[in-house]
């Protein structure tokens, strides 16, 4: 996540405030259930279980049920059998998978949703400001939604799911699909806050970078049953993708940069360079870092009065078409064990 991605959240907390979690920390639980639609047996003995601050990631081919279920678990559909337990007053949020192209610009639907929702005028004007600002829908706030593109018809289609804020249910059917790299990250960032403050999240996905973040279970669904469920140990079993960060260090003593190195377990590998250029002679340092730490390492860089000149996140080691069959996430990407316990040195040793 870019720190651009994180600060924008951070202020949209800090505007909006944190909503209080549910107290009473209550599961959402699905037993037993069955749908059948028309001729089609679409769930078939699910079994479900939600507790606060977790997500839940539905994969699975077209088909299999995914939208389905999120349709029982958001009351739009009944069981034919088994049983479905949430709190009574519980709050719901669901983004569908694809928002019609009603006759209404994107600011007078999202307005009239939230009047639905008995959103305050105030809160709701606020909400509305702050979301577009945060998922960058610019001047498509006054256009209708009949003339929007489908990624940016996506970004009002979250925008009415997100707007009574953190706590309670949220459910989503696809809620990166058609969306631009940083509206994507300003989801994933904002949904990882939501899951902190208690949010119980169940989303239908197939990009990697929602699973790796967020997910606390994966439920593989396949023709209506549940195929495979993974949590998340099995999940961090395919490895953490790496982020390769290219940096200029210059005027700072080596201890200070050995303590950077030694001291955050983020640093899988590094290297120091000198780069000989016509305005004179720079130290480059190259950074394989966790994913998860990357933020974290590019403002102690930065703290220490480097600049940043690239940073290349690496592709995602979960294999999707396997995991959508069934086979373990990390079965075709086995962790790499040869340098994530070593960092070179400035000089060339390891430093322990």
């Amino acid at each position: 996540m870019g720190w651009s991605a994180r600060s924008r959240v951070s202020r949209f907390f800090d505007k909006a405030g944190k909503a209080a979690a549910n107290s009473n920390g209550r599961i959402i639980s699905l037993q037993g259930v069955s749908k059948r639609l028309r001729d089609v047996q679409v769930l078939n003995d699910i079994d479900l279980e939600i507790a606060q601050g977790e997500c839940i990631v539905l994969v699975g081919r077209n088909g299999s049920g995914k939208s389905t279920l999120l349709r029982v678990l958001a009351g739009m559909l009944l069981p034919d059998s088994g049983s479905l337990r949430k709190p009574r007053h519980g709050r719901i949020m669901y983004a569908l998978d694809g928002l019609s192209r009603l006759p209404f610009t994107s600011r007078e639907y999202l307005w009239e949703m939230g009047r639905i929702r008995g959103m305050r005028p105030e809160i709701l004007r606020q909400r509305i400001s702050e979301l577009s600002e945060l998922l960058f829908l610019g001047k498509a706030i006054d256009q209708k939604l009949s003339q929007l593109s489908k990624g940016t018809l996506q970004k009002v289609n979250l925008i009415q799911a997100l707007m009574p804020g953190p706590g309670g249910l949220l459910l989503l059917d696809e809620p990166l699909s058609g969306l631009d790299v940083p509206a994507q990250k300003a989801i994933v960032v904002l949904l990882r806050q939501w899951k902190k403050e208690g949010s119980q999240i169940v989303t239908a996905c197939h990009e990697p970078l929602l699973i790796e973040l967020l997910a606390d279970q994966v439920i593989v669904l396949h023709k209506g049953t549940v195929l495979r469920r993974w949590n998340k140990e099995d999940l961090q079993q395919a490895g953490e993708p790496a982020v390769s960060i290219q940096s200029v260090i210059e005027g700072r003593e080596q201890s200070v940069i050995d303590t950077l190195l030694v001291e955050h377990q983020g640093v899988i590998a590094c290297h120091r360079s000198v780069v000989h250029q016509d305005y004179g002679r720079r130290e480059v340092w190259d950074w394989r870092v966790s994913r998860s730490s990357a933020d974290r390492i590019i403002g102690m860089i930065l703290a220490v009065g480097g600049s940043i000149l690239s940073v290349h996140p690496e592709e995602s080691r979960l294999n999707m078409e396997g995991l959508m069959e069934g086979r373990h996430p990390g079965g075709s990407a086995p962790r790499d064990r040869t340098d994530q316990d070593s960092c070179l040195s400035p000089e060339g040793g390891d430093l322990q």
